[in-house]
């Protein structure tokens, strides 16, 4: 099997994002965690005009810099204190929640001499990373005391464990929060980062709170969508991601199962209507290689039945011209498909122009 990314429209995706946050006073980091820093992609998306890029893992801002993409990169996951010294000699900047942390990469920054920016991560109710909001006014107060340090701003994290949603209300408390500790330190902050793709939609509808100026962005540019909205962005390309699997089998079976059902072999229940007898075909392409409930055919007289480690079972009996044994069938891509895709050893990952 293989995944394949349209850079092109990857670009334009880019491009039309920025403009609309742009005009609205919002930065943009585009994250490329996705497809593990791929060199292509972010170039693309660097093409497309973000002031920089944001990634989860030094693995692969190690990847982008290989490359040589020098744009400003910003780590996402609070690092390690012994990671310190890769961390500023990798990214420009990293979010912090962690005094011994923040020791840590200052005495690092002190030895590169060059200086490393902060910017502290505040709880909002997700209940992940970033201390509570009463305890990051003293933590900014240290990171300006530490050599080597720039305080470059706060940033905030909603949706990603408990799903809590942002709304303007959570929004706001960020904002007036990040206001709070600007006039106490006398300080203005490059970065009040809200979150990611799901919050554009306060860009558009123009809620979002005025003193927000960041968000770290990467369903929106590398797919166009906003899923967790069940949002059409206004970007030109919701197509930038395809898998393409081969037949292996075609054979026509019963589509009700024969026994007593417990689990698959992925400890998940299923109910199987009975359809009657119908064509199937399998691919070469199964759980192990991609979150298969995240891909759909692109054909639409073809549906998807089901998959294990290594096939993925679909229905033809309906497709014309009729699916033969060997074709390469495509796929659409969503967002989780192409995370879990892109990070696994068995596809074959292409990037076109």
């Amino acid at each position: 099997m293989k995944l394949v990314a349209d850079c092109g429209k990857i670009t334009e995706n880019a491009r039309a994002i920025v403009e609309l946050c742009g005009a609205r006073g919002v930065k943009l980091a585009a994250v490329t965690k996705c497809v593990c820093g791929e060199p292509a992609i972010a170039r693309a998306i660097v093409a497309g005009g973000v002031d920089g890029l944001a990634e989860s893992r030094l693995y692969n801002i190690r990847r982008l810099r290989e490359a040589g993409i020098s744009a400003h990169v910003m780590l996402m996951r609070m690092p390690l204190p012994d990671e310190a010294d890769e961390v500023v000699r990798l990214a420009d900047c990293s979010l912090n929640s962690e005094e011994v942390t923040l020791r840590a990469l200052s005495d690092a920054a002190q030895r590169r001499g060059a200086p490393h920016q902060v910017v502290v991560m505040v709880e909002n109710g997700d209940r992940r990373e970033g201390v509570m909001p009463e305890l990051a006014e003293p933590l900014c107060r240290l990171v300006l005391e530490l050599p080597g340090l720039e305080l470059a701003g706060l940033a905030t994290s909603l949706n990603c464990l408990c799903g809590v949603l942002p709304t303007v209300e959570n929004q706001q408390r960020f904002a007036d929060l990040a206001s709070e500790i600007e006039t106490k330190l006398g300080v203005s902050f490059r970065f009040v980062s809200a979150g990611h793709t799901n919050n554009v939609r306060f860009v558009l509808d123009g809620t979002m709170p005025s003193r927000v100026n960041h968000l770290r962005v990467g369903e929106a540019i590398l797919f166009g969508t906003d899923e967790l909205s069940d949002l059409r962005l206004p970007v030109p390309h919701a197509d930038t991601f395809r898998a393409f699997a081969r037949v292996i089998e075609l054979q026509d079976k019963p589509s009700a199962p024969d026994g007593v059902c417990g689990m698959d072999a992925f400890c998940r229940m299923h109910e199987w209507p009975d359809l009657g007898v119908r064509r199937r075909a399998i691919l070469a392409l199964g759980e192990i290689d991609v979150a298969m409930e995240h891909l759909t055919p692109a054909r639409p007289d073809i549906s998807l039945v089901g998959a294990s480690s290594d096939h993925t079972v679909i229905d033809v009996t309906e497709a014309d011209p009729p699916v033969r044994l060997g074709d390469e069938i495509e796929l659409a891509c969503r967002y989780t498909a192409i995370s879990t895709g892109w990070s696994s050893i068995y596809p074959e990952l292409v990037t076109k122009p």
